[in-house]
C-alpha cells in the first residue's frame, strides 16, 4: 500500500505559488482596467460609458471569483497541513500515554 506523507514546507511553497498567481492576476487586471480607461477617455459616448461599465464589472467579478478562490485555496492548504500535523502529534502523544504494560505488549 502506498504511503502518503505531507511535507509542510512543500505545501507552504505551493500555497505561496497560489498567492503569487493571485497577485499576478490582480496586477494584470489593474493594468487592463487602466488601459481601457485610457482608450475610452477620449470618448464620452454612451457606447463608451457602457463599455467602461462592462469592463469594470468584469474586472471586479474576476477579482471576486478567481482571486478569492486562489487565496482561499492557499489558506485551506495551509490549514489542512497544519491540522494533519497537529493530529499526528496528538496521536503520537496518545500512544505515548498508553500505560507501560500495554506499551510493552505493543512494542
Amino acid at each position: 500500500m502506498a504511503k502518503t506523507q505531507v511535507n509542510q514546507s512543500d505545501v507552504n511553497i505551493q500555497a505561496g505559488k497560489h498567492e503569487q498567481t493571485a497577485q499576478d492576476v490582480d496586477t494584470v487586471l489593474t493594468r487592463l482596467k487602466g488601459d481601457v480607461d485610457n482608450v475610452l477617455a477620449a470618448s464620452k459616448s454612451d457606447a463608451t460609458k457602457a463599455l467602461r461599465s462592462v469592463t469594470d464589472q468584469w474586472v471586479e467579478d474576476v477579482r471576486k471569483t478567481v482571486l478569492d478562490n486562489l487565496n482561499g485555496m492557499a489558506r485551506a492548504m495551509r490549514k489542512e497541513v497544519n491540522d494533519q500535523i497537529q493530529q499526528s502529534s496528538d496521536n503520537t502523544q496518545s500512544i505515548l500515554n498508553v500505560p507501560m504494560p500495554t506499551a510493552n505488549f505493543l512494542s
